[in-house]
């Protein structure tokens, strides 16, 4: 992996806007969400959507992440769609520029990309219940749909930490999603700030170029042997020769990665998979001090459990420092940690983390027909139905939303099952002549009940850990706690029983559900 940024290698046709900006259907972002939906609505015959994407190219996180040592930490093979398989991955664990390509493919499916709109960031949406449709502003232009989908993405807004004195900080710091290609690390004195996913890839990249490398760690996190295998040249070619291969090669991983993901509820397992852990730490750092500090007090998967088999002896070589604590304070050209400790840095690489769920930037762009947000509606609990609807914002869709994504499978499950729930949801309005829906307010809280009985059964709440998948009480906000084989079977299709239905002006179509009356002036009822 080089430290340059590869350059966009989406080339999107240019057309003039019409002069009437309605869709059926608008995607906020073209990352895999986004166009997962976009191809799902393409299968079912549904083209008048367009995919609105604030930057440049496809690819969401896949894009914005170019640092060093990017890669995905899920089995590439489990990594793409079921329907659009690639044989090409060169690795088991392919690095990010494959996956970023991969993702271009996809847009260039089935004319999928003529439906991209680039450079058109969201400033807001919102329900008009007059019209019975979304508005959605761009910059100084507006687009209208009859239906929304927010994929803007689960990690794709950075969140910088509130840390006395780190504005004022002489050099390049710059978050890791963000990376700064500018900026020559060798020879220098460098702070990673954070051990998470990216930072257990970029330590290891770096290590060997920087005169100092310091490590800022709050918690440690249980990283496991990374099976590394490079793609041999004639199960290649067997795998591009032979869907079917290739179809029994996800069918294999998807079983065992369910079988690690049910970790979440068996403390035997969980008790298991962390004597691996501790073998591997123990194999890998032979000091007994350092080891003590990398070993976590809290239960396997209680965080997202990291795989690598680079970065703890990366952490054991005489340039690498491990601070404890986090990063507490930062004076002039030294970082201090929690543990007291300092160090004087050159350059500071933030591994922070992101926005998620309330604090995210979509979450308060999109709003009800009153003008309050999602993250208003919601305050410190994130919730909807099947993870995707809720109450108020009718005609609306989510993509990895509350408890509605993996932290242990492929994300991408969980993105094709939720676009053809939305593809099937979209065809039955149009068939039946439905202009509006609103999941109903009984049935999202009885969903979201269920959903935080399970959830307080899982490690991700009874682990013993704080996570991103938490809010401030402890409550697991952020991943399903279930298989994703039965989220896959209950976004099988759109059933419209769940929701109230105000069907078109003209009376067309038949109700398959029980019917929401149309209040006066048009307006959805949200009682």
């Amino acid at each position: 992996m080089t430290s340059e940024a590869p350059p966009s290698a989406v080339a999107h046709p240019t057309s003039a806007r019409p002069a009437s900006d309605h869709h059926r259907v608008v995607i906020i972002g073209a990352g895999f969400s986004g166009l997962t939906a976009g191809l799902a609505l393409l299968r079912r015959e549904v083209h008048d959507f367009v995919i609105l994407e604030r930057t440049d190219d496809v690819g969401g996180v896949w894009r914005d992440n170019t640092y060093p040592g990017v890669g995905v930490d899920t089995p590439s093979p489990l990594y793409q769609l079921r329907r659009l398989t690639n044989p090409d991955w060169s690795d088991l664990y392919a690095p990010g520029h494959e996956v970023l390509d991969y993702s271009r493919t996809l847009a260039r499916t089935d004319g999928l990309l003529s439906h991209v709109r680039f450079h058109s960031d969201v400033d807001q949406a919102r329900w008009d219940p007059d019209a019975r449709r979304w508005r959605i502003r761009t910059g100084d232009a507006e687009v209208t749909a009859d239906v929304l989908v927010s994929a803007a993405g689960l990690v794709s807004d950075p969140a910088m930490p509130d840390v006395p004195g780190l504005a004022g900080f002489p050099g390049p710091a710059f978050h890791s999603s963000r990376w700064d290609h500018d900026v020559d690390l060798d020879g220098k004195r460098v702070a990673v700030i954070g051990t998470g996913a990216s930072a257990i890839q970029i330590v290891p990249a770096i290590q060997p170029r920087v005169r100092e490398l310091h490590v800022l760690q709050r918690t440690p996190a249980w990283v496991m042997p990374k099976p590394e295998r490079p793609g041999a040249e004639r199960l290649r070619r067997a795998l591009d020769a032979s869907p079917r291969l290739r179809r029994l090669q996800f069918d294999i991983l998807y079983a065992g990665a369910e079988v690690l993901a049910s970790a979440r509820r068996s403390k035997l397992l969980r008790e298991g998979l962390m004597r691996v852990g501790r073998r591997h730490l123990a194999e890998q750092v032979p000091d007994e001090d350092l080891r003590a500090r990398l070993t976590p007090d809290f239960e396997y998967l209680c965080k997202r459990p990291l795989i690598s088999n680079s970065y703890l002896p990366a952490m054991g070589e005489p340039n690498t420092t491990l601070h404890t604590g986090g990063l507490s304070e930062v004076r002039g050209s030294t970082v201090v940690a929690g543990d007291g400790t300092e160090a004087e840095v050159d350059v500071i690489v933030l591994n922070t983390g992101f926005q998620i769920g309330i604090t995210s930037p979509i979450a308060r762009r999109i709003t009800d027909a009153a003008g309050a947000s999602l993250s208003d509606h919601w305050g410190d609990r994130p919730r909807a139905y099947l993870g995707m609807s809720y109450p108020g914002f009718p005609n609306f869709f989510l993509t990895q939303g509350p408890n509605a994504t993996s932290g242990a499978s492929s994300t991408l499950l969980f993105a094709e099952a939720q676009g053809r729930y939305i593809a099937d949801a979209v065809v039955m309005m149009a068939r039946e002549g439905i202009e509006v829906t609103d999941v109903r307010p009984e049935v999202e809280r009885r969903w979201t009940r269920r959903i935080r009985r399970r959830s307080a059964r899982t490690v991700y709440e009874r682990g013993g850990c704080a996570s991103y998948y938490q809010n401030d009480d402890g409550v697991n906000v952020v991943m399903w706690p279930a298989n994703s084989a039965e989220y896959q079977l209950r976004t099988r299709r759109f059933r419209l029983a769940p929701f109230r239905a105000l069907h078109g002006r003209n009376g067309a179509g038949r109700p398959l559900g029980p019917a929401l009356p149309a209040p006066r002036g048009g307006e959805l009822a949200v009682g």
